[in-house]
């Protein structure tokens, strides 16, 4: 099984690994620092020894495949270098700890109770689906000066694991089940920029997230 090294340093840039296995145009190693897409968390770029990686994905039993361009050039056996896309990686991680804290930012704006059917993120914005009966968009100045407030006071993101589930936590709030990448301090993350509110039916709505860069 591979070692998921992004799991134990997420800021490591770049690592030393065996090709495993080799499968059509992917490689298997014995250890990572590429995460595979999850979670709503799309997967990393970067090169293993100078080529291209085109996707990284956990197959059904749970192995972690990086699909390649040049796939001859790997015999397996061979010592290879990773590096990730650095820039790429530390984007998805301040947008990915951003939808956790707007979590607890929307808990604590909201009056009621709202529910979470859908997420997802890129480099450039986070998005939420949410079940609530108001318009969100009354409270939306109130969302983007606690958001800012909480940035501007930073706490510590602390992760662990119960079993076979990972836990995040910032500072005191509410753990939420993650397997994702996250900074280590929240005032990583940055001001939110921009929160854009839009209609996805009756009492379904769309949150959308931009971090200042």
């Amino acid at each position: 099984m591979t070692r998921k090294l992004y799991y134990e340093d997420a800021y490591l840039k770049e690592a030393r690994a065996r090709v495993l296995e080799i499968r059509e145009n992917a490689l298997l190693l014995d250890q990572t620092i590429f995460y595979p897409t999850g979670g709503g968390q799309p997967h990393d770029r970067g090169m293993i020894s100078g080529v291209e990686v085109l996707d990284v994905y956990k197959d059904d039993a749970g192995k972690v495949w990086h699909v390649v361009s040049e796939p001859e050039r790997f015999n397996v056996g061979d010592e290879v270098e990773l590096r990730i896309d650095w820039d790429y990686r530390y984007k998805l991680m301040r947008i990915h700890s951003a939808m956790h804290l707007l979590d607890h930012v929307l808990n604590e704006v909201l009056p009621g109770e709202w529910q979470l059917y859908g997420s997802g993120m890129s480099v450039e914005k986070g998005r939420y689906d949410i079940v609530y009966p108001e318009n969100v968009n009354q409270y939306k100045n109130q969302i983007i000066e606690l958001f800012n407030r909480y940035v501007d006071e930073g706490g510590e993101m602390k992760i662990w694991w119960e079993g076979e589930t990972r836990y995040t936590q910032i500072r005191d709030f509410e753990p939420i089940p993650c397997g994702g990448t996250h900074v280590k301090d929240i005032r990583e993350i940055g001001h939110l920029r921009k929160l854009k509110r839009s209609s996805l039916g009756k009492g379904k709505q769309r949150i959308e997230i931009w971090l200042e860069e």
